[in-house]
């Protein structure tokens, strides 16, 4: 694999880098723009940064207050990132990195060969794929919620971690693939299919009580705080753990089931 040039990260809290050493990144509403870019992969108007940068009230200079943002902006990729710019078109803002990324295409990438079943070493691209997140899309920055790749991602990380577990099952190589799915089941406490995938990896480890201890604790969750019954991928989840059939029946579900339930 090539060496990376650098960019920016997002899977995560923002972060900026160029062969190998972090970069300062902007702060206040440049920060918030550069967010909104990095993440939005498509122009933006400029009624909707103000609305970022501004979500209770836009101060009568907030226009104003945009365009030295946004020129301030590009003199910082002209420094960190040499070759990006903010491309301005009628009354939006596109960003292009130019020979630069994000860890969100690197993700893509990885998760793309890891999803097709014709792909070699498909646990080996899942787990890279998986470790490139350092927690929620801009660390659950209300700007990540207003763009639909933000839901994108999160999707197809939760199929990556569920296609991940059944790979490993299938594999052999259990151990590989339980910090990714324990990691994302600590992430997000309510993902019944992540929790499944974690319990059934736990049990093909032979870690039976553990497998059972997570389902428990999920469905303890769900019952007590949410007043929500387990669904079906839990139950047959459940059902699984306790009378395990490894190896000739691996039984992580398939990442198609698990990413709409």
């Amino acid at each position: 694999m090539r060496d990376d040039p650098g960019g920016l990260d997002i899977l995560g809290p923002l972060r900026a880098h160029r062969g190998g050493h972090p970069l300062p990144t902007p702060v206040g509403v440049q920060r918030v723009v550069l967010m909104a870019l990095a993440v939005a992969r498509r122009a933006v108007t400029q009624r909707h940064l103000l609305d970022l940068a501004w979500p209770d009230s836009l101060p009568p200079s907030g226009m104003k207050a945009l365009h030295v943002a946004v020129s301030r902006l590009r003199g910082w990729l002209r420094d960190a990132l040499p070759g990006a710019r903010i491309n301005h078109d009628h009354d939006s803002y596109h960003l292009d990195l130019g020979p630069f990324g994000t860890d969100a295409d690197r993700f893509e990438d990885l998760a793309g060969r890891g999803l097709d079943p014709r792909t070699h070493c498909r646990v080996q691209h899942l787990t890279a794929a998986l470790a490139l997140w350092r927690g929620p899309v801009l660390d659950a920055h209300p700007v990540a919620a207003d763009f639909p790749t933000t839901a994108g991602w999160d999707l197809t990380r939760t199929a990556a971690a569920c296609t991940l577990a059944e790979a490993a099952i299938t594999s052999g190589h259990h151990l590989t693939a339980v910090p990714a799915l324990a990691a994302l089941a600590i992430e997000r406490p309510l993902d019944e299919a992540v929790y499944a995938s974690w319990a059934r990896l736990l049990t093909a480890c032979g870690r039976q009580a553990e497998a059972v201890a997570v389902l428990n604790t999920i469905r303890t969750r769900l019952v007590d705080e949410h007043g929500l019954e387990p669904g079906p991928v839990l139950r047959a989840a459940l059902q699984q753990v306790l009378t395990p059939s490894f190896p000739d029946s691996p039984y992580a579900i398939p990442c198609a089931q698990a990413a709409t339930n």
